[in-house]
């Protein structure tokens, strides 16, 4: 009865603990992974993998991906204000234009990482961030496509 007791304490140690342990432990390894993920349900579905990705999350609730062309207009991402819209000019709170520059990179190379400054809505404070960007070997509606995800926490340094 005594080792029932203290399995159980322990088991209720970890159930609450687990959660706050894991919570902000995203890496770069986990975005990029969630990035090629994308990547590769776009070029096996096109179109139709839209809903699939609208829904994807990856560390728990906090990461996302979006879906961008080399034009710079958002094709799909979670915040709706954004889809449709041309973010070339779009500039994080320090001054770059985080977008212009990763389109940058992905017509210069296909892929790459971008590091930029951006409210953290779990925190609600400005915070460094880390993303990945890739382009998609198909096009949607005659348009060359990528697929980006971010985690905070990372400073350009680490990003690169």
């Amino acid at each position: 009865m005594k080792l029932q007791k203290i399995i159980v304490s322990m088991l209720i140690i970890l159930i609450l603990c687990i959660p706050n342990a894991l919570a902000g432990t995203c890496t770069r390894d986990d975005v990029k992974k969630a990035v090629d993920y994308a990547v590769k349900l776009l070029e096996t579905k096109g179109k139709a993998a839209y809903p699939e990705l609208q829904k994807f999350k990856f560390c728990g609730e906090e990461g996302y991906v979006w879906v961008g062309d080399l034009d710079g207009i958002f094709i799909l991402h979670p915040s709706q204000k954004l889809v449709g819209q041309n973010q070339m000019g779009l500039q994080d709170p320090k001054g770059k234009y985080l977008i212009a520059e990763m389109i940058v990179k992905l017509k210069k190379t296909g892929e790459g990482w971008v590091a930029y400054w951006w409210p953290n809505p779990a925190t609600n404070k400005l915070e460094p961030k880390c993303s990945y960007v890739k382009v998609a070997n198909t096009t949607i509606d005659g348009k060359r496509v990528y697929v980006g995800a971010g985690v905070y926490g990372i400073s350009e340094a680490e990003c690169k």
